[in-house]
């Protein structure tokens, strides 16, 4: 008897420029789970507001041929994204569209895998990942930074410390997760009634905070750390805490100069934050 394949959600977002880099992703996906033995059900979502009906026709094609379920999900009120967007420094929009993602998904969609467009391949199966207990939490994601407590250990950055200035520098400007992957608990963000007016509410603090600041945040992932940090599932925690060593996302590049980043770099300016134990 043939068992029920189990459903992988992912995600991203672009314009027209980027758009011609989605059929790599679609690619690395179907030949990395497509064939994998546990067998999966993929289900591809692209949230845009400014990509051709040339290329969305032809991504859904492509998505087809592969065996891969595409949906074009666009967004038609950009003005609350354009103004998030206004104080994370050069990245479009766009890149804002996964803080609202679960008021436009259906609601079988329970968890989605938001990859950054042009810039992220799939190379294996995910599933452990994706799968992933969220604890509670409202993302799942592998970790760039930490806290450095008084008995010389690590922690995860909570909350409480965006009260601290130096903290919430860190957190906002050097973010706490990379967002080139990550995941979404949209069960909880639809029973917690999450809405943009929150993200426009967080923005506007900050702005107060910092009034002379053109760039507040670091991108969406700067905003997404002040949002959710704390609430936050870091994969492999608490058993790693090397934040050279990010499963699931990054760069392979970064690994072969790990041992050169050690050291210096920014590591070498905020060392209580960016540090390698294993504990």
């Amino acid at each position: 008897m043939a068992t029920e394949k189990r459903r992988i959600n992912i995600m991203s977002s672009c314009d027209d420029a980027y758009a011609k880099f989605i059929p790599v992703q679609l690619l690395s996906i179907a030949d990395n789970l497509l064939s994998h033995p546990q067998g999966y059900e993929l289900h591809f979502y692209l949230f845009h507001s400014r990509v051709s009906k040339e290329n969305i026709e032809y991504l859904r094609y492509f998505s087809d041929t592969l065996g891969i379920a595409f949906c074009e999900v666009k967004i038609v009120d950009t003005e609350p994204y354009i103004e998030l967007a206004s104080k994370g420094g050069n990245w479009p929009h766009e890149a804002y569209y996964s803080l609202a993602c679960h008021s436009y998904l259906p609601p079988e969609v329970d968890r989605i895998l938001y990859i950054d467009a042009a810039d992220v391949l799939i190379l294996g199966d995910i599933g452990e990942f994706y799968f992933a207990d969220f604890d509670g939490c409202s993302i799942a994601a592998t970790c760039t930074q930490y806290k450095k407590t008084s008995t010389g250990y690590v922690t995860a950055l909570k909350s409480s410390d965006l009260s601290d200035e130096y903290l919430r520098f860190m957190i906002i400007r050097g973010s706490i997760f990379n967002s080139g992957s990550y995941l979404l608990n949209l069960d909880k963000m639809r029973r917690e009634n999450l809405s943009l007016n929150e993200y426009i509410a967080l923005k506007n603090q900050l702005e107060n905070i910092y009034p002379n600041i053109e760039k507040i945040y670091h991108g969406d992932e700067g905003l997404l750390a002040a949002a959710f940090v704390g609430d936050i599932k870091y994969f492999g925690y608490p058993e790693i805490k090397d934040i050279l060593y990010q499963p699931y996302n990054f760069c392979l590049s970064f690994f072969d100069h790990s041992d050169e980043v050690r050291g210096g770099g920014i590591r070498g300016m905020f060392p209580e934050f960016y540090i390698s134990l294993a504990v």
